[in-house]
């Protein structure tokens, strides 16, 4: 299907900046512009965005892809990971409404407010992670660096500066943090390790145990937030 082989394309180029790729279907051509795993634009036809993903959902059509390295997009008007673009199509072709539809700018800024977690579910969640074998101490920041939920953790506001700083590097660095993706990394240092998880502009911070294996834990983690 055209989605998995877009798909097989940004896990080859993640950690990249600004890649276009460019292909063709049913006589009409396409391209999708995503920088370091972020899809910031897709254009097929008249489709813009999402509905250009929408359209391709069932399409089950041999495609050639051309990927082109260090190509901005001209306007970046979607800034999704693949992962929630699909989860976003698949619900609205559970109960499609012609109604709904609006301009994609509007659509987009309608998909950013349903990311925001409630403070309970972050506090369900953050009180699950804790109990993870290996993790110390838990935080939970928003995006802007206020503190939801804490456990196990001395100095709230300074790890709260810490975790934002080492997901904010991790993006910048790459393999040189273990950065495994946009929305999960595990950063190391001298007296400490941590994974950190970015889920609906939640930043979870869990300080773990030297002898924890690292990516058994992060990925039970990332299963846990992605279960609820």
């Amino acid at each position: 299907m055209i989605l998995e082989d877009i798909k097989y394309q940004l896990e080859q180029f993640y950690s990249f900046d600004n890649i276009k790729l460019s292909f063709e279907a049913l006589n009409q051509q396409g391209f999708i512009f995503f920088s370091n795993g972020k899809i910031l634009s897709a254009v097929w036809g008249q489709k813009r965005d999402i509905e250009v993903f929408r359209a391709l959902k069932d399409l089950d059509l041999n495609i050639n892809i051309h990927v082109s390295i260090g190509e901005p997009p001209p306007e970046a008007t979607l800034g999704k990971y693949f992962d929630e673009i699909l989860e976003t199509v698949n619900e609205s072709s559970k109960d499609s409404d012609p109604e709904k539809d609006i301009d994609r700018k509007n659509n987009s800024r309608m998909i950013d407010a349903t990311e925001k977690a409630s403070p309970g579910l972050v506090v369900r969640i953050s009180e699950s992670l804790a109990v993870i074998p290996g993790v110390e101490s838990i935080l939970a920041v928003k995006d802007d660096g206020e503190v939801v939920f804490s456990k196990g953790v001395d100095d709230a506001e300074f790890e709260s500066a810490d975790a934002m700083f080492l997901y904010n590097q991790s993006k910048e660095l790459g393999d040189i943090l273990n950065f495994n993706s946009l929305k999960s990394a595990i950063c190391e240092a001298n007296n400490y390790k941590k994974i950190i998880i970015n889920n609906k502009n939640i930043l979870y911070s869990m300080k773990i145990s030297s002898e924890a294996p690292a990516l058994k834990t992060q990925m039970e983690a990332a299963k846990l937030i992605k279960d609820f």
